[in-house]
């Protein structure tokens, strides 16, 4: 599911997980709240952007496209996908995958180093990919730069990216002003996997 407001919301619906207590006939488990399923939370979604595409295969894809722009005809994406019971799966494999992709459809391959860490609590990675040239672009052709981030939540893998086209380009770079790339940055960098009621990978209120 799907929550639009202030902060979008992605439930995966796979896991569930609650306390399991003891039976002790002679005293009250402790009250405690159980676990909701674990979420991806967007706080900094742009403003506008609506869904334009969705997949809910095996791996499940949803794409997001701001107003005014099509699914042929687009300058900026927003793209999630969910490998979903994929938690273990190294998110440097992925990062390679996402690579050999780029490298296939592109002359200029621009590769940024990856980057690891936590994201509450989870396992997280960040990096970047250029093209200078998509090859099935006609007439003075389309260049793609994407920023990703990877998540590896407690049963599913969420692969999230920011995507700008653009004329193709050169050494110079292509021609993105910087508060679109820091906006890009801001929103993946505070989206996060979180669970409510769990103090190792809290949701804010409202999440």
């Amino acid at each position: 599911m799907i929550k639009m407001s202030s902060t979008i919301t992605v439930l995966i619906c796979g896991l569930s997980l609650a306390p399991v207590f003891a039976q002790n006939p002679t005293s009250e488990p402790p009250t405690r709240k159980p676990l909701a399923p674990e979420r991806l939370v967007m706080p900094l979604f742009p403003a506008g952007w609506t869904e334009v595409y969705r997949d809910n295969g095996a791996v499940e894809v949803v794409e997001y496209l701001p107003e005014g722009q099509s699914v042929n005809n687009w300058l900026d994406k927003i793209q999630l996908q969910v490998y979903n019971e994929l938690n273990e799966l190294p998110l440097d494999a992925i990062q390679r995958r996402m690579q050999g992709l780029n490298r296939n459809r592109c002359t200029g391959v621009i590769e940024g180093l990856l980057q690891s860490g936590l994201n509450n609590g989870y396992p997280s990675a960040f990096w970047t990919l250029g093209c200078r040239y998509l090859n099935k672009s006609a007439g003075e052709g389309i260049g793609e730069t994407q920023y990703t981030k990877a998540i590896q939540g407690e049963t599913s893998l969420y692969i999230l990216s920011r995507l700008w086209r653009t004329a193709a380009f050169g050494q110079d770079g292509p021609a993105l002003s910087a508060q679109s790339i820091n906006d890009g940055v801001a929103f993946l960098t505070t989206a996060k996997v979180c669970v409510p009621n769990s103090s190792d990978h809290p949701c804010q209120p409202n999440q």
